[in-house]
């Protein structure tokens, strides 16, 4: 059994129509001292014959969002898994990438191989704090095979809690979204879609001069399955600077209709 992945990215991109001051509300970058990463193999389910895998984890901490990867194989099982996870963030946008994943069970093997992603990404926020954005995080397009053998699967499973200072000033969650995909019927699939489902779809205004942190828990699990997964790219919102182009332009046509009209 063979499992390509390929996971996506969190673009958030804050909207402010051509009013300056909200424009200076804004992510400052990551706080690496506070940020930390694992990607972790947990092969110790697989089975070849009566001999288990082991787990790998894949650590770095402190983090400044740079790519991080890993790639194993277990010597045992010969089940390998492969992947990558890099962040950023700046003005009113932060990302977060799940790339490069590929989960390998031979055939003949018995139990189920997971690749988790866990992650704690804190981003400073600047001295007029953030504004309220819509939530945004990855989606999935999933496509494999399901074999036809009793209790065969294949599984996407976790969530991140989004964490921040919010107008009452304590510090706590202020946004949540889960991923629960299950499937169990044998066959091939195309194209499925795996959406996270957020609790409110928006983070609210931040204080200034705080923090805002995700932290994120994302598994891929497989029991006699093919499976791949690929990203779909979010549309960021305008920004700003462009909002404020149009704006302009926008202003300047006014401008020249009145002229015209006079």
């Amino acid at each position: 059994m063979k499992t390509y992945i390929r996971a996506s990215s969190i673009v958030v991109s804050g909207v402010c129509l051509l009013f300056g001051f909200s424009a200076h509300a804004q992510i400052l970058g990551i706080n690496s001292a506070a940020s930390s990463t694992t990607i972790k193999f947990l092969d110790n389910n697989s089975f070849n014959g009566p001999n288990p895998g082991s787990v790998y984890n894949n650590t770095l901490t402190p983090w400044p969002g740079s790519l991080w990867t890993l790639s194993q194989t277990d010597p045992t099982t010969f089940d390998s898994a492969n992947g990558d996870i890099s962040a950023s963030g700046a003005g009113t946008s932060y990302n977060i990438s799940l790339n490069n994943i590929s989960l390998t069970q031979p055939v003949g093997n018995t139990g189920y191989a997971d690749l988790t992603y866990t992650f704690f990404l804190e981003f400073n926020i600047g001295a007029s704090g953030l504004i309220s954005l819509p939530t945004s995080f990855p989606n999935f397009l999933i496509s494999g095979t399901i074999q036809n053998v009793a209790g065969s699967y294949a599984s996407v499973n976790g969530n991140i809690v989004y964490y921040g200072v919010d107008a009452s000033g304590a510090y706590g969650p202020v946004e949540q979204v889960a991923y629960n995909y299950f499937n169990n019927t044998p066959g091939s699939f195309l194209n499925v879609p795996i959406s996270g489902v957020a609790s409110n779809g928006v983070t609210p205004a931040l204080g200034p001069n705080t923090v805002f942190d995700l932290v994120g828990n994302i598994t891929f699990e497989v029991d006699p399955a093919h499976i791949e997964i690929f990203d779909i790219n979010l549309t960021p919102e305008p920004t700003i600077a462009g909002l404020a182009a149009v704006g302009s332009a926008v202003l300047v046509a006014a401008r020249r209709r009145l002229a015209r009209r006079s």
